[in-house]
């Protein structure tokens, strides 16, 4: 994704990406509209409750909003959303790292269950 002049650019992968994750109707155009539709997505997942994991799609949708300082968090870490499935919550940085060295302890996890 890049953005220019407050206006959003996406390939055709990372709009099919965004598309899948947020349910948007159409390629958000500035970083604004962007936003919010990931805050829609995010409350589409938890009133659908998707699959039975709507707060964690939920969590994806807000992770993905542009940071305070405009950081680009799209498209989505598929590092970070691997931890969530295990951990149920968003890692710090030094927590990803230990989940992929292996090394994070398991506890209970998160299973999905159909």
């Amino acid at each position: 994704m890049i953005v220019s002049d407050d206006r959003l650019q996406m390939s055709a992968d990372e709009w099919a990406q965004f598309q899948e994750i947020t349910h948007a109707p159409w390629a958000p155009r500035t970083p604004r509209e962007f936003d919010a539709m990931c805050e829609l997505g995010a409350a589409y997942h938890l009133a659908q409750n998707t699959e039975g994991a709507g707060w964690m799609r939920a969590m994806a949708c807000e992770a993905m909003k542009f940071g305070p300082e405009g950081q680009i968090n799209f498209p989505a870490d598929q590092r970070r959303l691997a931890y969530v499935k295990v951990h149920g919550g968003w890692p710090t940085d030094d927590q990803l790292r230990e989940f992929e060295s292996g090394t994070t302890p398991t506890g209970p996890g998160l299973k999905l269950v159909r």
